[in-house]
């Protein structure tokens, strides 16, 4: 029984501690503060009594929030939200797709996969500050469930596939941005199209850096001599934004048949539900509002306040859950193995994990629920472009508007409001704020007054991808020390500072990242560093040390400093340490990267997804002359210290031959195989024994050229 994973879904808090899981949950013992680590003495037994205590404290009190739920799941069985979600379909009586039709199609899943992009990030104005008033789609997800009418396809007996191609066709030349604001047409979206992209602007997955560092999604002209699918959504977000419509190959239409047998009525969250009358995404929600109104009218010291507020947030949590990731959940295994391959062709690999489908996977709702999200902002886009304005930053439910244009915008989405009762569905969340960003997931919103610049004082209006895995560097004068650093970036665009301040004060401190062996894969990375080693030396399950980021190489490899945990975080720095790859110990400042050298380069990131540096940035142009397949992309934050592992490329060994075979000796030295014997050698290979060592930095270099 992992408490912590139980109190990280149960109250929405990302690597919460048990200090703060006790203070939430107001729990009648809590953690002990002001121990100090490395003796036993009597008050360090104390302290650590005080903290199992706080623990099992912690569990009743999670024991009670669960209970809210009304959902039969064993407690040790709650990995994440999605595995409430699963729960509450299967008290419903609601079968997986894959169980009830183990022969749909594997290549129609295959094409569907392809079209499967997440939610849209964008900062589209960069370093240049501009008013802005955020506004929030509600419940953006459950809502494009509902207008899509999902819950239909969820509770399917099958589905039918029916040709339409000239139908869409007819349907997007003649349609209008004001046609997306009635909720029929939202009915007719649940197309698949295979298009021919020539200058047309879809979702486009690629290595946006160039530096073999991973895939991103960036919305852009695209351009290929390769046909592919994609959503309808995402096919109409493309002629609002450029008025024309794509070359459309084929459109195919998935009709749901039947309801399935079995569906039982059941009470959740306080709600009887019958799953073959009621959509429970949209019973729960219009629940959740008629809760939050009521809210509103109890006193914050009664008892009845605190059940609301628990009945809210797990509302909110399971509605979410039902709403997304549980369609597109995939477990890699461990080991590689021989397998088919689906996508726009298919394939045999052998040097791949395979990813096994989790229970309720269903492609095409996941694709359809995130393609409908982006049309969502799309059509925000398309309605400020009509207004005269342009967004500064969105975010899969959210858009930075100019504050003189947000009702404008709140107004036209209202229309889609899918709900039985008047829930505002793009909504303000924060106004007249100044926002300033460098690139997705980095950017601040602020108060900026005679010179002074303010945060927001409710709650953080600043985003740290790239600096939130880091610990406090001054932990003893600066406790918002995140806050400090956003100070200091914009005091340094604004002129009141310069790079060499940034320097003075940052470069006596050091990046240092704290990390938890939480996970198998995690404790899989130390196998060599364990070996040999006693079990009182060996790094242990859910033991929790500090990481130094690399500043250094040695013999043409990172130095990567792990050192033992410490709450004087910037101490290791000057005391021996083990180096990660090789297991030697090390010691010396050199080694770790100073604090101002990582504050910089996060200054100077790119919005890589766009072009453009200062101000306005400008959609790429994109001709794609090849097509990777990959798998799943999403990493567990715990292994990113170490070491940032992306999606696997899965290898068309028979295409990786030919293109062997074919490949010039000029063609080669671009690509890196200096040495026409090399190329002789790889070819020579391939035609004596049909083979390819995937192994040799040569093939790594084909491999990830291609």
């Amino acid at each position: 029984m992992d408490t912590q994973r139980l109190a990280e879904v149960l109250l929405q808090s990302n690597h919460i501690s048990l200090e703060q899981a006790g203070e939430k949950l107001n729990t009648p013992v809590q953690k002990m503060k002001g121990v100090e680590h490395g003796k036993v003495t009597e008050k360090y037994i104390e302290y650590l009594v005080k903290d199992v205590e706080t623990t099992h404290a912690v569990y009743e009190k999670l024991v009670k929030e669960l209970d809210v739920y009304q959902i039969h799941i064993p407690i040790t069985k709650i990995f994440s939200a999605a595995s409430i979600g699963k729960y509450a379909l299967e008290q419903l009586g609601v079968k997986p797709f894959l169980e009830l039709n183990p022969d749909f199609p594997d290549s129609v899943i295959g094409n569907m996969m392809t079209s499967y992009f997440g939610g849209r990030t964008e900062c589209k104005i960069r370093k240049e500050p501009r008013k802005v008033t955020v506004l929030d789609f509600t419940s953006m997800y459950p809502t494009v469930t509902m207008l899509m009418n999902l819950w239909k396809y969820i509770i399917a007996e099958s589905l039918e596939i029916q040709d339409i191609t000239e139908e869409v066709r007819i349907f997007i030349s003649k349609l209008k941005l004001s046609d997306l604001q009635k909720q029929d047409t939202w009915k007719k979206l649940v197309v698949m199209v295979k298009i021919q992209p020539e200058n047309d602007i879809f979702p486009v997955r690629m290595d946006y850096k160039g530096n073999n560092t991973g895939f991103n999604v960036g919305i852009n002209y695209l351009s290929s001599n390769s046909e592919m699918w994609y959503s309808l959504p995402d096919v109409i977000g493309s002629y609002l934004l450029t008025g024309k419509v794509p070359k459309i190959k084929e459109a195919v239409k998935f009709i749901p048949k039947g309801v399935q047998k079995g569906l039982r009525k059941s009470r959740i969250l306080g709600v009887d539900i019958d799953p073959s009358k009621d959509n429970i995404v949209q019973v729960l929600v219009e629940e959740r509002q008629k809760i939050k109104e009521r809210s509103k009218k109890t006193d914050k010291n009664n008892p009845e306040f605190q059940h609301l507020s628990s009945r809210a947030q797990a509302i909110k949590i399971l509605v979410n859950a039902l709403s997304y990731g549980i369609f597109i959940e995939l477990n890699p295994e461990d080991k590689k193995s021989e397998f088919q391959v689906y996508g726009l062709e298919n394939f045999v690999t052998k040097e791949n994990r395979f990813e096994k489908s989790g229970k309720y996977f269903h492609p095409l709702l996941a694709v359809m629920i995130t393609s409908g999200a982006r049309l969502f902002l799309t059509m925000a886009e398309a309605r400020l472009k009509e207004l005269g304005a342009i967004h500064a930053y969105m975010d899969t439910d959210s858009v930075f508007v100019p504050p003189e244009k947000a009702q404008e915008l709140a107004e036209f989405f209202q229309l889609l409001n899918p709900y039985n009762m008047d829930i505002p569905l793009l909504k303000p969340e924060k106004k007249d704020l100044w926002f300033y960003g460098i690139a997705s997931k980095r950017y601040a919103l602020y108060y900026y007054e005679d010179g002074k610049i303010r945060f927001m004082e409710d709650e953080r209006s600043y985003k740290l991808h790239g600096l939130g895995h880091l610990t406090n560097p001054f932990p003893n004068s600066v406790e918002d020390w995140q806050a400090e650093i956003w100070q200091d970036i914009l005091k340094l665009h604004y002129k009141q500072i310069i790079g060499m301040d940034i320097e003075e004060k940052y470069s006596n401190l050091y990046a240092i990242s704290r990390l938890t062996v939480s996970t198998s894969n995690v404790l899989n990375r130390f196998k060599k560093l364990n070996e040999g080693k006693n079990w009182k030396e060996q790094i242990k399950p859910f033991n929790f040390f500090l990481v130094g980021f690399q500043a250094i190489e040695e013999d043409d490899k990172a130095v990567k400093p792990l050192a033992p945990f410490t709450k004087d975080y910037q101490k290791i720095v000057y005391e021996p340490f083990i180096d990660y790859e090789t297991g030697e110990t090390k010691e010396g400042s050199q080694y770790f990267k100073p604090l101002s050298r990582t504050i910089l380069q996060y200054v100077e990131h790119m919005e890589n997804k766009f072009d453009g540096g200062i101000g306005i940035l400008e959609r790429k142009r994109i001709q794609a002359d090849g097509l990777v397949y990959i798998g799943k992309e999403a990493n567990n934050i715990d292994d990113q210290p170490l070491d940032v592992t992306g999606a696997q490329v899965f290898i068309n060994e028979e295409e990786l031959k030919h293109r062997i075979l074919a490949l010039t000796p000029e063609e080669a030295r671009k690509l890196g195989i200096q040495h026409r014997s090399t190329l002789k050698r790889m070819k020579d290979r391939v035609k004596r024994d049909s083979k390819i060592n995937l192994d040799t930095k040569e093939v790594k270099k084909l491999v990830n050229e291609y």
